[in-house]
């Protein structure tokens, strides 16, 4: 039996609730110059900081604020705020810009840091790094809070002011960018509060971390065991498919009103009502059908099956994702292996993974859902999104992995930047990262430590047979448009939904838009009275010609590590042409789609 480099363990309790003391915020405002690709450089003209700490002890709470208009100013008050022995949070919304402008590499160089952690994808961004006797984190406030700085003012009864930055002046530009700073301060000072008051759990560097704590801390009344069985991980990971994102309809529609249906927290619905594999106890190659549907009357497992089936309810990975019909391969989860046995679609078993099941989740999610519905009716609105967040963040960290960086040398005089080689006579790449003066290469990517990927396929499985249920309740031929945990349904649809719809119960449909039109033109592509999604193109892009867009492109850290000046940022404006071809079926002359037909 392989094994992936990873003790098998018991998954161990959370013991603190021990929150970040001294934090500070920050934000800047940029001035232009033009750059040699003809994008904008920007350039700092003057930012603000706030160093906050918690009250504890004999200390009383303190709150200071500059504002400063050089980079030396900035960094000069930062590393005043550090002590001895001790971390200072440092939160920024957009983290990568405002670390850039104030050239965070050259300064924290320069100030004889090394770094501890580095890790930039998506939303998420974590710098950490130690040195003087202290640490310092960077971490971007998008980690936990997923919304726009507007939104977060108008959650917390503070909002953003408004400014025209081509006629401002330098004086209002300071007033704009310090309450972007007090909104950032007193959304963590609530945040903080909500956490510690309500005894959920410990601060951590994402909102996901912050969930397992949670978990851990209170709910965590079931032993966990992680296990290290390499076929069974892969198994584990083929089963893993997230939601389901499909259109039964391209065109448009303008005959009649359609309905966009929401499920009230799908996943954590799931979670709360369904049992998860706890505990590895063996792989089975090559079992009768029926052995296998006898072992899930009481047990979990994973599998990879043969499906013969003429209803598209089954995922499998092509290129993307897609839910064919007729005769294939592919790797199924507890509840799904139940769907098809019921149905009489599994044909063949070719491996499969058993595991001891228990009730993991519903604790948490009853007291999270909970502790949300009272917040709402006591009118305690960021609160309120604050449990949203907990509850949708807590099954993937049980699918998480992680990139394996190792440090290979040391270079004191070089640059910091990313580099990607191509290795002569071999086809594969690698990837060096050079920060801090000391060189890393990216050699793979790992299970996390705490990672069982099994249990978060699962949750998305009984996700996905959740909205297929309700396509089924609607009628396939009533629904246009599904997306991981919402429908969009014509009056026929929202008939048969009727006994589904419920605002507020857990795991049920709420109204959330009726649109007169309706224009599908893809995945996550589509217009309806009240909304224009178009996935990849941002709010203030121009639409030059049907499907061609330009819009600016706001480096990540990733890019500017790339870009030959890891201390400068730079705005490009980039051109987009989006090829709006189905691919998840087949789309006939009515506009109507169908399912893949399959026969392996």
């Amino acid at each position: 039996m392989s094994s992936i480099d990873r003790k098998p363990h018991c998954l161990k309790r959370e013991k603190s609730l021990a929150m970040p003391r001294s934090m500070l915020f920050f934000d800047t405002e940029t001035r232009t110059i033009e750059a040699q690709n003809g994008g904008k450089t920007q350039i700092l003209k003057l930012g603000v900081s706030c160093y906050y700490r918690r009250k504890y002890g004999r200390h009383t709470e303190k709150t200071s604020w500059i504002d400063y208009r050089d980079t030396d100013t900035f960094w000069n008050h930062l590393f005043s705020c550090c002590e001895r022995k001790h971390k200072l949070w440092c939160i920024a919304r957009n983290l990568t810009f405002d670390f850039t402008v104030l050239k965070g590499w050259k300064y924290l160089r320069e100030n004889g840091y090394k770094l501890k952690f580095f890790h930039s994808k998506g939303t998420t961004t974590i710098v950490s790094v130690r040195g003087n006797g202290h640490s310092i984190l960077f971490v971007d406030s998008l980690n936990w809070f997923r919304e726009s700085l507007a939104s977060t003012g108008k959650r917390i009864g503070l909002p953003k002011l408004k400014i025209d930055f081509e006629t401002c002046s330098d004086s209002y530009l300071l007033t704009y960018c310090h309450r972007d700073v007090e909104i950032e301060l007193e959304n963590f000072k609530e945040f903080i509060r909500f956490l510690d008051s309500n005894t959920i759990s410990r601060l951590c560097y994402t909102l996901g971390s912050t969930a397992m704590a949670a978990f851990l801390l209170n709910h965590y009344s079931k032993k966990i065991y992680i296990h290290n069985n390499e076929q069974a991980i892969r198994l584990e990971r083929a089963s893993y498919k997230g939601g389901r994102v499909e259109c039964f309809y391209i065109g448009d529609k303008k005959d009649e009103n359609h309905y966009v249906l929401d499920v009230n927290s799908l996943y954590p619905s799931v979670m709360y009502q369904y049992l998860y594999p706890s505990r590895y106890i063996q792989i089975l190659q090559k079992i009768s059908p029926d052995s296998l549907r006898e072992h899930i009357v009481d047990k979990a497992a994973i599998a990879k099956v043969m499906i013969d089936t003429g209803e598209p309810a089954y995922a499998i990975r092509r290129e993307r994702t897609i839910f064919p019909v007729g005769r294939f391969w592919t790797t199924l989860t507890t509840p799904e292996l139940q769907y098809g046995f019921d149905r009489g679609h599994i044909v063949e078993v070719d491996t499969c993974v058993l595991y001891e099941q228990t009730d993991i989740f519903s604790s948490y999610v009853k007291c999270i859902y909970d502790l949300r519905m009272k917040c709402k009716s006591d009118g305690l609105g960021s609160f309120d999104v604050f449990c949203k967040y907990l509850l949708n963040s807590l099954y993937g960290k049980f699918g998480q992995k992680a990139e394996q960086w190792n440090k290979i040398g040391v270079c004191p005089d070089e640059p910091d930047r990313v580099e990607l080689l191509f290795v002569e006579g071999e086809k594969r790449t690698r990837q060096i990262r050079y920060l801090l003066g000391e060189i890393f290469e990216l050699v793979g990517y790992e299970e996390c430590f705490n990672s069982f990927p099994a249990i978060a396929s699962h949750v998305t499985a009984y996700g996905r047979l959740r909205l297929w249920d309700l396509i089924k309740k609607a009628g396939r031929q009533n629904v246009y448009y599904c997306d991981t945990d919402s429908v969009i349904v014509n009056k026929a649809g929202l008939f048969q939904l009727q006994l589904e719809i419920d605002e507020t119960s857990l795991g049920k449909l709420k109204l959330e838009e009726t649109t007169s039109e309706l224009s599908i033109r893809g995945l996550k592509d589509y217009t309806t009275d009240g909304k224009n999604v178009i996935k990849g193109i941002r709010k203030t892009a121009i639409e030059i010609q049907p499907g061609c867009y330009t819009q600016e492109k706001w480096p990540t850290f990733r890019g500017t590590l790339r870009s030959g000046d890891a201390n400068s940022y730079t705005v490009e404006t980039i051109t987009k042409h989006l090829h709006r071809g189905y691919t998840k079926g087949h789309v006939t002359e009515t506009g109507l789609v169908v399912p893949f037909v399959l026969d392996e």
